[in-house]
C-alpha cells in the first residue's frame, strides 16, 4: 500500500527532474543567445528547397554561421519590382571570432571589399539526402554578375550563384532545345553525311593509296617509337643526369651576376628612359617644326635655291678645270724656261743688291746723292 510519504518522493522527483532537464537545456542553448553574430544577406532566383533554417554556412568547409530566416524578397522590400520580388531572401548569423574579430562597423566594409574580390554564396548539397547548406566561394566577377536589385540591402550583402544542380539543368535544358529544335529531315542528312564519310574512308583504304597511306603511317609509328627509345636512353645516359645540375648551376651563375649587375642595369635602364625622353621631346619639337606653314613656305623656297646651288657647282667645276688645265700650261712653261728664270733669278738679285747699296750711300750721304760725287773713303791707315 503507497503512502503519503511515496506520494511526495514520487512528486518531489518529477519535480526536479524536470528542472534538471530545463537547466540542461538552458545551460546548453543559453550560448546561442549570449553569442555575438553579425548580419549577412543574399538572394537566390532559383529554388532552395533542403535549406532550413539552421543550415550551416560555410567558407571552404569551415562552419563560419547559420540560416537565420528564408523568406520572400517582395515581404521585406516592398518595393521590390515584379521580376525581382521573386527572389527568394536568405538571413544569416555569421560568427566574427572566426574572423579575427571583425567590428561589427566595418564588417559591412569587409565583405563589400570581397565581393568585389568575386565572393560569392552558392547552395550545396550535403550529399543523397537531399540538405543543402550555404558555400562561401570565391568565382570570376565578371561571369558572375550579381542579381540585380533595386533596394539598398539593410544588412552587409554577398550575391548569389547558382547551384551545381540549377547548372546541370540548365544545360540539359540548353540541349534539349537544341536537339528538340533539329527537325526529322535534319537528322536524316547528318546520318546519310555521317555515313557517306565512312563510306569514302573505307573505300579509300581499299585502294593502292589506301594501303600506302597505311604502310607509312606504320612506318612513322616505327620512327616515333625507335625515337622514343633513343630518347629513354639518353635519359638514363649518366652524362644526362649532369647537365640539370650543371644546368642549375649556369642558371645559379646568371642570377647572382644579375643580383650583382642590379644597379648597373637599374642605371642603364634610367638612362635609356632619359634618352628616349629626349628623343620624343626632339621628336616633338621637329614636329611642330614641320608643321609650321613657315616651314612649308621655306621648302618651297629651297628648290629654286638648290637649283642654283646646282648650277653654281657645274660652272665652278668647269672653272677649276680651266684652272687645273691653266696650272699645267704653266708648268709646262716653267719647265721649258727654267734656265732663263734661273738667269733672270740671279740677275734681279743683283738688282736687288745695287739698289741696296745705293739707297745706303743714300742715308750715309744724302747731299752727294743730290749734288756731287761723294767724299773719298778714308783708307785704314788714317782711321
Amino acid at each position: 500500500m503507497i503512502r503519503k510519504n511515496d506520494y511526495f518522493k514520487l512528486g518531489a522527483f518529477i519535480i526536479l527532474g524536470t528542472s534538471m532537464l530545463l537547466a540542461v537545456i538552458v545551460i546548453l542553448g543559453a550560448g546561442r543567445f549570449f553569442e555575438t553574430t553579425y548580419p549577412l544577406e543574399t538572394y537566390f532566383d532559383e529554388s532552395v528547397n533542403g535549406l532550413a533554417v539552421g543550415s550551416p554556412v560555410k567558407l571552404r568547409g569551415v562552419a563560419v554561421g547559420r540560416v537565420a530566416e528564408i523568406n520572400f524578397v517582395s515581404n521585406i522590400y516592398h518595393q521590390a519590382k515584379s521580376d525581382e520580388a521573386r527572389y527568394v531572401y536568405v538571413r544569416c548569423e555569421i560568427t566574427p571570432n572566426l574572423f579575427e574579430n571583425i567590428a561589427e562597423k566595418t564588417f559591412g566594409a569587409h565583405v563589400e571589399n570581397e565581393v568585389k574580390r568575386g565572393l560569392r554564396m552558392r547552395p550545396t548539397s550535403l550529399g543523397l539526402t537531399g540538405q543543402l547548406f550555404l558555400n562561401t566561394v570565391y568565382e570570376d566577377p565578371n561571369t558572375n554578375p550579381p542579381l540585380p536589385i533595386d533596394w539598398k540591402p539593410k544588412s552587409a550583402y554577398i550575391p548569389s550563384v547558382p547551384s551545381t544542380l540549377s547548372r546541370v539543368e540548365a544545360a540539359i535544358t540548353t540541349i534539349s532545345k537544341t536537339l528538340s529544335g533539329l527537325k526529322q529531315e535534319d537528322l536524316e542528312s547528318i546520318i546519310s553525311d555521317v555515313k557517306d564519310i565512312v563510306n569514302t574512308i573505307n573505300g579509300f583504304m581499299k585502294t593502292e593509296g589506301g594501303r600506302e597511306a597505311g604502310d607509312r603511317l606504320i612506318g612513322i609509328l616505327g620512327e616515333t617509337r625507335t625515337l622514343l627509345a633513343r630518347t629513354n636512353q639518353l635519359l638514363a645516359d649518366p652524362a644526362t643526369e649532369r647537365i640539370i645540375p650543371e644546368t642549375a648551376s649556369a642558371i645559379a651563375t646568371v642570377n647572382r651576376i644579375a643580383t650583382e649587375s642590379e644597379s648597373d642595369i637599374i642605371a642603364a635602364i634610367r638612362e635609356t628612359k632619359e634618352a628616349m625622353t629626349s628623343f620624343k621631346q626632339a621628336s616633338e619639337v621637329l614636329g611642330r617644326t614641320l608643321a609650321d606653314p613657315r616651314m612649308d613656305k621655306a621648302l618651297g623656297e629651297i628648290a629654286p635655291t638648290l637649283e642654283n646651288i646646282s648650277k653654281a657647282s657645274a660652272d665652278l667645276t668647269a672653272a677649276v678645270a680651266k684652272v687645273h688645265n691653266l696650272a699645267n700650261r704653266l708648268n709646262g712653261v716653267v719647265a721649258s724656261e727654267e734656265a732663263n728664270i734661273h738667269s733672270i733669278i740671279e740677275d734681279t738679285r743683283e738688282v736687288m743688291q745695287n739698289v741696296k747699296e745705293l739707297t745706303g750711300d743714300a742715308k750715309r750721304y744724302p747731299s752727294g746723292m743730290l749734288f756731287g760725287t761723294p767724299p773719298t773713303k778714308p783708307s785704314p791707315e788714317t782711321r
